[in-house]
């Protein structure tokens, strides 16, 4: 095959394989199943974010974030992979951290989100070796009048 007929036929087969849904100005689209998927298929920081099933929202402090699990399942033992969505326009907080476990994080290991784009904040938690039951995401934000925390459930 030509070199110059597969670049071309190349883009309109990955486009195709997505279907017709436009690209969004967030840079990703939704499926029927609630998994979101990222138009680029690639972060700035090299990180493969291509997949992220919804978790939903929840509001800690003055912030509502959307949460979004990146891997497709939560294993015991392992790391998690989440983002979390801030509104557009607003600045990020700046110290956010997050576990996976009970609400007074007993058993688990509390890890910094990172800042990885204007509006989002991305973390990698250890999943305790015994997940213990009832466990979600714990999310926490410090800000100079004080910590809020707030959770959602995650897939396993």
């Amino acid at each position: 095959m030509n070199c110059k007929l597969a670049l071309v036929l190349f883009p309109a087969v990955l486009f195709a394989a997505c279907g017709n849904e436009p690209a969004s100005p967030t840079g990703t689209h939704t499926h029927a199943d609630g998994t979101v998927h990222k138009d680029d298929h690639a972060e700035p920081d090299g990180h493969a974010h291509t997949d992220r099933i919804a978790l939903g929202e929840v509001k800690v402090g003055d912030h509502t974030i959307r949460v979004f699990q990146v891997v497709a399942k939560i294993e015991a033992g392992k790391e998690g992979d989440f983002d979390l969505d801030f509104a557009a326009g607003k600045p990020l907080p700046g110290t956010v951290r997050g576990w996976i476990g009970i609400e007074s994080a007993v058993g688990s290991m509390k890890v910094k989100f990172a800042k990885e784009t204007e509006s989002r904040m991305h973390g990698h938690p250890e999943v305790p070796k015994a997940i213990p039951e009832g466990s979600k995401l714990w999310i926490e934000i410090e800000t100079p009048s004080g910590t809020s925390k707030g959770s959602v459930a995650f897939r396993s």
